[in-house]
């Protein structure tokens, strides 16, 4: 798998699949976000892993704005697959930003 992969499944949905998915991906990333809790305390274990999933959360509801505005430009869209893949972030955010998209692809699936 790869951004122009997920970029090309996403080509696939109209907008309310797209906002669908998109809202999906981000109910999963928010839980692969808890990897980055420190055990039983309220500390952070993982910073980087909780900031970069904040990071791509913000370009997703973005992109959820700019579909449901009917924004003729959807820069945020057009990038997400980028964010999604994360080919230049750390192996820990690339692997759950993976899992989270393709939780969130079987759930729109069924």
């Amino acid at each position: 798998m790869n951004s122009e992969e997920i970029d090309n499944q996403l080509k696939e949905f109209n907008s309310s699949q797209k906002i669908m998915f998109l809202l999906t991906y981000g109910h999963q990333l928010t839980i692969m976000a808890r990897e980055a809790y420190e055990f039983q305390s309220p500390g952070v274990s993982n910073p980087r892993l909780l900031r970069d999933i904040n990071e791509i959360l913000h370009r997703v509801f973005q992109a959820i704005k700019e579909i449901e505005e009917d924004s003729e430009e959807c820069f945020s869209l057009s990038g997400i697959s980028h964010w999604i893949y994360c080919d230049d972030r750390s192996i820990d955010i690339q692997q759950a930003s993976i899992q989270a998209y393709k939780r969130a692809l079987e759930y729109c699936n069924t």
